[in-house]
């Protein structure tokens, strides 16, 4: 059963722990924050004065304004269940998330401060091959982003995996095999005890021979990742936006986006269509732009590493310079000194 404990009793326990203790820095033990922590817990937090650093756990479909007000509250690190870069893999685990939600999260939390620390993870059953060569293509454009760390898929006591895995096309081994160096009991005994579990795919796959690539791009990642943090950002000007790319790997560039084409930049910043583009576009007075033009503008984009396609829509892969000029649940297309606002 899940209770939640009203936001105003938090506040106080938290209030008490950091006067007695004199203590500021807390992690939650919640396995998935409450959304209505979020709305109601955070500010409350936010507005008691205190330097406070928090640690949540949380799902990855947030919105910027929620990962705003984890920053306003002292959350300084989440840990977002992203799992995966691959939609079709994220499928399979049942995540109810997309790839592009992923990288959204990754780039919003880059541009207001909120370091996540995720997985990405290998070895699922049934998972398509080619997605780990699809990632390892995809990984150097976000080497701007908090990398994670690459691990394989565990088999752990109570999860489906361990719970039926004929369904999954897994067949349990035993237990791992530390647990012999920690107990000295009888196998099936060692068996009823363990935790985590080794594997084999039924199919013969070895998840080994087709992850190297993207595990050694993720490596990249990690090694880079202070050099590269925060080196693909755009800065606002009147009418035109500056996108400079310092990212490892790439040549160093500089864009000048002016007029439709900077409303076009700044509209793709939580993922959208080029239909749904071409409609704001229109209502900020841009009227000769439509959708086939603006995505062929946007694969040019996507071409440049600027911009992130899944499917029709598309997501600027740049962060702001500053962060606190975007409202929430709102793209903003300017047209001259015109601020068009498209819910």
């Amino acid at each position: 059963m899940f209770r939640t404990k009203p936001a105003t009793r938090v506040v106080e326990e938290v209030l008490s722990l950091a006067a007695k203790y004199k203590i500021l820095d807390f992690v939650a033990v919640d396995d998935i924050i409450d959304l209505g922590h979020i709305r109601d817990l955070l500010p409350l937090l936010s507005s008691q004065g205190c330097d406070f650093t928090l640690f949540y756990e949380t799902k990855a479909n947030l919105k910027k304004t929620q990962i705003r007000a984890f920053k306003n509250a002292g959350v300084s690190a989440i840990q977002p269940g992203i799992e995966s870069l691959s939609t079709p893999i994220l499928q399979l685990m049942r995540k109810g998330v997309t790839a592009l939600q992923n990288i959204r999260l990754l780039k919003w939390c880059t541009e207001i401060g909120v370091t996540p620390a995720w997985n990405l993870l290998y070895g699922f059953p049934g998972e398509p091959p080619d997605e780990y060569e699809r990632m390892a293509e995809l990984i150097p454009s976000l080497v701007h982003f908090e990398p994670p760390l690459f691990m394989p898929v565990q088999v752990e006591r109570f999860s489906p995996y361990f719970e039926r895995p004929a369904e999954f096309g897994l067949e349990i081994v035993g237990p791992e095999p530390s647990y012999r160096f920690l107990y000295d009991i009888p196998p099936d005994s060692l068996f009823n005890l363990a935790y985590d579990f080794e594997h084999r795919y039924v199919d013969g796959r070895d998840p080994a021979t087709y992850t190297a690539d993207v595990g050694a791009a993720v490596q990249r990642w990690r090694d880079v990742s202070r050099e590269a943090a925060g080196s693909l950002f755009y800065r606002r000007g009147p009418g035109f936006i500056l996108v400079h790319d310092r990212r490892p790997g790439f040549e160093q560039a500089d864009y000048r986006f002016e007029g439709a084409e900077a409303s076009i930049y700044l509209g793709c910043d939580a993922g959208i269509t080029s239909t749904d583009l071409s409609a704001a576009l229109g209502n900020a007075g841009y009227d000769s732009f439509n959708a086939p033009e603006i995505e062929e503008y946007l694969q040019e984009l996507v071409d440049a590493r600027l911009i992130y396609r899944e499917g029709n829509r598309f997501l600027s892969l740049a962060i702001a310079a500053r962060s606190d000029v975007e409202e929430e649940k709102q793209i903003k297309l300017v047209h001259g000194s015109d601020v068009v606002q498209v819910a």
